[in-house]
């Protein structure tokens, strides 16, 4: 079904509008914006961290500074006294004092060294007799006579540890009740080496407390001073101060955190570290430093959550400043970008109105300097190159369309120039010729001819051109027509190449040639001749089945030189037998791994006793099998004669009235070239079965292929392919087609003109007719969203009109 190409109207262009938010300043204020606010950002967070570290850093510097100088204020508070009591015990060792000198002097250092609260003298008698020296004296005037009061010293733990030592050592803070209920701290020192005993100066603890109790008022700071024997003799933290010693608080409070300071403390050894309070949860900055060698250890904690806090507010602040900036930035880089974007917006609906209409107006802001000037000028230049190749592209495809027509018409004239397959008859010999031709291109180099001389005399030739397409189709029918004039006057198919060698020759200056194989049968006897002009040897299929290659000498191709060396081959085609000539279109046939289809092939599928035409129609579908989708690289020819007698054969006439076989066949096709084939060879086989003449044969082949080409040119698509059916209904052939195109009613159009110029003449129809004239009844119906054709063809009208022929 031939489908016409509607015109396309030509829809107003209209410039279309760019919302806000698709606009390129918008997409330029975006992305500017983006980029700012990407950068501050950025910039404002490598800022915070690294002041944050710095800030942690010099808190923790300045934590550690303030510990190891507040250590350092209370190991010089420390020193003196100890100082001070070391001089005292020396005093009273050496000098030899008596009771009053010995108070006096305890008076004197109570006196002259600040801080000390009490001071206590104990001398041992020099004799058994003599009495012992044991006196305290308080800051506040107090005096105590220790022997006395019957006070029993030498039992006491600090004095035995004082007099049993070579050192001074320092007391864990107790309650003095002598110097009335008030907390000390007693530094002790034996006499050496003259006297037995010992001398030490009490402190009370708040003075000794004094020169790290101002750290306590700082925020966020922890204080504790640790006496030598583990005791907290100070404490920021709530009720451990003079209760628990930094171990016992450590384990009841469950503070492992503080286990590495308690560890220091004990050692003795400065340390600090970063760590989270176990029981608030913050980060804190722990530094622990030693006092001196006194055995007083000063812990000092800092927590930074305060400061972090203020510094993270502050960086908030910043953020939303940035946030601030880099939108204010958007809303101005928009404004700009306004005026950057409005030469392209006019260069943008210059260049739709002058795409649109059909005035050569020229683009806008062609004379910028800027990047829209150059864009506008290469625009400008395209639009006027795209005009101009249109143009061209317009006449291409006028000229296209008429070579196309013309080479459509070539090819009907040059199928229109080869004969129909026939049946010859004579007595109870019968003879069935068929031939089938596939060009490579729209027209090709390939022919074969059927020429009777006589009553029951058949001449063949069958030929390839040395080339393809309308050089080849044109020396082509030169060749036919030449042979075909030899042939009426030759004795023998040697004569009849020797004879077209001299025609075709002549006036064949582009030197092309042709290879030939011709050939003579005598239908009554089988008797066979053949010569060859260089061409392909036939195979001669037996009844038995064995298939025989011909080895013929071969002549000179026609068309280079003349000769009239052609040898002459005699055979006999027997009843059953089949004679295969063909063209090395079928041999060199090649699939799309390069492979070609071989002489093997050909001889493994062939068969005698199926017929001529069935066995061209076999061996063209195993060929188009073999290729695949491959471009064809040659014409292909194949020409058959099989022979057969009444008396070897008794179902002829049932198989002549066609009642041998199927009789019908269905067949779904998508869109190439081949399915077409396949379906004309589908066709060939259905008739050849029921013993259709080579007129309907032919007559049918045309209308399917006219049919399936263009409706799979303008109608199938790969799901939804063309469908065929064919039925042979008595002397019928009934076809039936269907396909999912746009709706056409061929049997609607109006017949072309056939008088009128090729130039002149409207494009298409031509096939729509030849399927009207060659057909008995045609009928189309949409039927469910598909187009139906529905043709009759009357095989014995075709038959008959083959006799009178």
């Amino acid at each position: 079904m031939s489908h016409d190409a509607a015109d396309m109207p030509n829809a107003a262009a209209t410039p279309e509008t760019v919302r806000w938010y698709h606009s390129l300043r918008t997409r330029i204020a975006l992305w500017s914006g983006l980029t700012t606010l990407l950068f501050l950002l950025g910039v404002t967070l490598a800022t915070a961290w690294y002041l944050r570290r710095e800030i942690l850093d010099s808190a923790q510097r300045d934590t550690r500074a303030s510990t190891i100088e507040a250590a350092g204020r209370l190991e010089d508070e420390l020193r003196t006294l100890t100082l001070a009591t070391n001089n005292l015990a020396r005093l009273v060792s050496r000098a030899g004092l008596a009771d009053a000198q010995l108070r006096h002097a305890q008076v004197a250092v109570l006196e002259s060294v600040p801080g000390t609260a009490g001071a206590l003298v104990i001398v041992e008698p020099a004799g058994p007799r003599a009495p012992a020296y044991a006196r305290y004296a308080g800051i506040d005037g107090r005096q105590r006579d220790l022997v006395g009061d019957g006070y029993d010293y030498r039992a006491q733990a600090w004095y035995r540890r004082t007099v049993g030592g070579d050192a001074g050592w320092w007391s864990e803070p107790y309650l003095n009740q002598t110097a009335g209920a008030v907390w000390m701290a007693t530094y002790n020192v034996p006499l050496q080496p003259a006297s037995r005993g010992m001398a030490s100066l009490d402190m009370q603890l708040d003075d000794i407390v004094a020169p790290v109790e101002s750290l306590a008022h700082l925020p966020g700071v922890r204080v504790t001073l640790v006496a030598p024997e583990g005791t907290v003799a100070f404490s920021t933290i709530p009720d451990i101060a003079l209760r628990d010693t930094l171990q016992e608080y450590i384990t009841r409070a469950g503070r492992n955190d503080l286990q590495w300071a308690a560890d220091a403390a004990r050692q003795r050894r400065p340390s600090h570290l970063s760590h989270q309070d176990a029981e608030t949860g913050q980060l804190r900055f722990t530094a622990v430093e030693p006092v001196g060698d006194s055995g007083w250890v000063l812990l000092v904690g800092q927590t930074y959550d305060p400061v972090i806090a203020r510094f993270d507010r502050a960086l908030l602040l910043l953020v939303g400043i940035s946030l601030v900036l880099a939108l204010l930035g958007t809303f101005l880089v928009r404004k700009v970008g306004k005026q950057i974007s409005r030469p392209v917006e006019e260069l943008t609906r210059s260049a739709v109105q002058a795409i649109a209409g059909e005035e050569d107006i020229p683009l806008a802001q062609q004379q910028r300097r800027d990047e829209v000037g150059v864009l506008a000028r290469t625009l400008e230049r395209a639009r006027v190159s795209i005009r101009r190749q249109l143009r061209e592209i317009e006449q291409m495809g006028a000229a296209r369309q008429k070579l196309e027509s013309e080479l459509s018409i070539a090819r009907d004239i040059q199928r229109a120039m080869l004969p129909q397959g026939r049946t010859i008859d004579s007595g109870h010999e019968h003879l069935q010729a068929q031939a089938l031709l596939e060009p490579a291109k729209a027209v090709g180099g390939d022919f074969y001819n059927f020429i009777e001389r006589g009553d029951g005399e058949l001449w063949f030739v069958i030929g390839d051109v040395s080339d393809k397409g309308v050089p080849a189709a044109l020396f082509m029918a030169r060749a036919v027509t030449m042979l075909e004039v030899a042939i009426q006057t030759a004795a023998t198919p040697s004569h009849a190449l020797a004879e077209g060698s001299r025609r075709l020759e002549r006036g064949n200056e582009t030197c092309m040639f042709a290879t030939v194989l011709c050939g003579r049968i005598d239908v009554r006897s089988g008797d066979l001749w053949l010569a060859s002009a260089g061409h392909e040897p036939p195979l001669l299929l037996h009844g038995d089945g064995r298939v025989q290659l011909i080895a013929l000498e071969n002549g000179p191709p026609l068309g280079f030189e003349v000769s009239d060396e052609f040898p002459l081959w005699r055979g006999t085609l027997a009843p059953g037998d089949c004679l295969l000539a063909y063209t090395d279109g079928v041999t060199e046939a090649f699939d799309l791994g390069n492979q070609a289809y071989g002489m093997e092939r050909l001889q493994a599928v062939v068969r005698a006793g199926v017929g001529a035409a069935e066995t061209c129609a076999q061996v063209l579908a195993d060929v188009q099998l073999f290729v695949g989708e491959a471009p064809p690289s040659d014409d292909t020819t194949i020409l058959a004669l099989s022979r057969t007698h009444d008396l070897d054969n008794p179902g002829a006439e049932a198989h002549a009235v066609g009642a041998k076989g199927e009789t019908s066949v269905h067949m779904s096709v998508a869109h190439t070239s081949h399915d077409v084939l396949r379906m004309t060879n589908a066709i060939d086989a259905l008739l050849a079965r029921h013993g259709a003449s080579m007129a309907a044969m032919h007559d049918a082949r045309l209308i399917v292929e006219e049919v399936a080409c263009n409706a799979v040119e303008h109608a199938v698509a790969p799901d939804a392919p063309l469908e065929m059916h064919a039925r042979v209904d008595g002397r019928q052939l009934w076809l039936e087609f269907r396909d999912r195109g746009q709706p056409f009613d061929p049997t609607a159009r109006s017949a072309p003109d056939l008088d009128a110029e090729i130039g002149e003449r409207e494009i298409g129809g031509l096939g729509v007719f030849l399927v009207q004239e060659l057909a008995d009844r045609i009928e189309y119906q949409r039927i469910d969203d598909c187009n139906v054709l529905r043709i009759t063809l009357r095989l014995d009208a075709a038959h008959d009109m083959e006799s009178r022929a």
